[in-house]
């Protein structure tokens, strides 16, 4: 699982203290280490007890969690029964919410993935809803559910690609997405979080694909100021080393740094900025060369990059999250 929220890699060296964050950004106090889990498709309850089990013990404070729409609302809008298992589809996510909560650990929902009675087109199962007040009705429905257990939800995943869309890339769709889920959501739990989908990243300016910052831009425009509390993003380093500086043509970790720029030109500075995916790949040295879209380092530049990156960010991104394990005495 990628680390979210920021890293940490366990029995490391211990990082230095943080700079105390700036209040007039949100959601920037918040410890920082968590990682994402798909538990919903581990059969097994004693593996997904072991999973929670060592994220607590690595030290991870927080879990986002995959809630597919599709797995809960079926076989038709309002009803929530698995025909082919004979059970209610809440069942395994009231579990894990519940294991969460024995953990000690802090949860966000990642929710996406449209049932199929949703959409009329059947070949894009990651597309949005034909209609998103039905979105909007299971946010209010899950939201509801679990006020006071799972405060945090991420709204849908890396819009900006095609096939997390309708095949090509809509900012004015997803900003209409966002602005029915942050009132649903709201409505159920007005101290929830809405956190935006984050943003692959890319270099590409259409037509299946567009890059995070042009995305975020166009999003801006079509109103997305307000309609979330927090901004996810995605930090991969590649092969570049954490200090290497963001350029629009270069994919590495700094690129957030972009990202930041088009939230204070369009105003909105004040909201704080979470890192839903982070690192580097010490990919095999028997891996296709192809296959290695996120390109490769050595062990040690992953351990000594991974390190440097979670520092780098604490000294230069008050905006970001801070740890409050490791703060000045």
């Amino acid at each position: 699982s990628a680390p979210l929220l920021g890293s940490c890699i366990p029995g490391s060296v211990e990082p230095p203290p943080l700079p105390a964050p700036s209040r007039a950004v949100q959601a920037t106090d918040a410890s920082p280490w968590g990682t994402n889990t798909f538990l919903h498709k581990e059969v097994e309850a004693w593996k997904r007890d072991q999973t929670l089990t060592m994220i607590k013990g690595a030290g991870f404070v927080w879990i986002k969690q995959q809630f597919p729409w599709e797995e809960i609302e079926q076989p038709r809008k309002g009803q929530f029964f698995d025909v082919k298992y004979l059970q209610g589809t809440w069942d395994k996510f009231d579990e894990l919410v519940r294991l969460a909560d024995v953990s000690g650990l802090k949860m966000i929902a990642r929710v996406d993935r449209p049932p199929a009675w949703a959409r009329l087109d059947k070949t894009r199962p990651q597309g949005p809803p034909d209609n998103l007040n039905d979105f909007g009705d299971f946010l209010f429905l899950l939201a509801s559910r679990y006020k006071g257990r799972v405060n945090h939800f991420q709204v849908w995943n890396e819009p900006n690609l095609g096939e997390e869309w309708t095949g090509k890339p809509d900012p004015v769709g997803y900003t209409a997405m966002l602005k029915v889920a942050y009132r649903r959501i709201k409505e159920a739990n007005p101290q929830a979080s809405v956190l935006a989908a984050p943003l692959a990243m890319n270099v590409e300016l259409g037509p299946i694909h567009l890059n995070e910052m042009d995305f975020l831009d166009q999003m801006y425009l079509a109103g997305a100021k307000g309609t979330f509390d927090i901004l996810s993003a995605n930090a991969y380093g590649m092969d570049r080393a954490p200090t290497d500086p963001p350029s629009r043509q270069t994919l590495n970790f700094r690129r957030v740094e972009l990202l930041r720029a088009v939230m204070e030109k369009h105003g909105d500075g004040g909201t704080g900025v979470w890192f839903n995916e982070y690192g580097w790949n010490a990919s095999p040295k028997d891996m296709p060369r192809e296959e290695l879209i996120w390109q490769r380092v050595t062990d040690r530049q992953q351990a000594d990059w991974t390190v440097e990156g979670v520092e780098y960010a604490r000294r230069n991104w008050p905006w970001a999250g801070r740890s409050e394990e490791h703060t000045s005495e």
